[in-house]
């Protein structure tokens, strides 16, 4: 393996655009997805330098509640305080390897773990 390449979130169908201020919130960029075998509605989201991307796809269906991805922030209280004015969920987490961490959700439920960018997440 080289690297992760995408991971892939779903909402409920008519549900993408409830979500898409929440990802360019973080810091992702909304990215046109392909024309060719791509048949979910939903939208695409690369990291700032382009090695990743979250797909947010509409399914219905049910999440399991321990279901997230951890994104490594640089500034954990600029992003928090971000997340705060915009009305998102923030909740503390332990330290984990001298990290400061926690979780949020997106508008419809997806979880997500911001972890500091220090140490063995830098």
């Amino acid at each position: 393996m080289t690297r992760l390449h995408h991971v892939n979130v779903l909402v409920p169908p008519g549900r993408t655009d409830a979500v898409v201020s929440f990802y360019e919130l973080l810091g992702l960029t909304r990215v046109p997805k392909p024309a060719d075998g791509v048949t979910a509605a939903g939208a695409w989201f690369d990291f700032p330098d382009g090695s990743t991307q979250v797909h947010v796809s509409e399914r219905d269906g049910e999440r399991h509640p321990a279901q997230h991805f951890a994104l490594a922030v640089e500034d954990l209280d600029d992003v928090v305080l971000g997340l705060r004015q915009h009305g998102h969920p923030w909740h503390p987490g332990t330290v984990l390897f001298g990290a400061r961490r926690g979780m949020t959700a997106d508008p419809e439920g997806n979880g997500v773990e911001l972890v500091e960018a220090v140490g063995p997440f830098a």
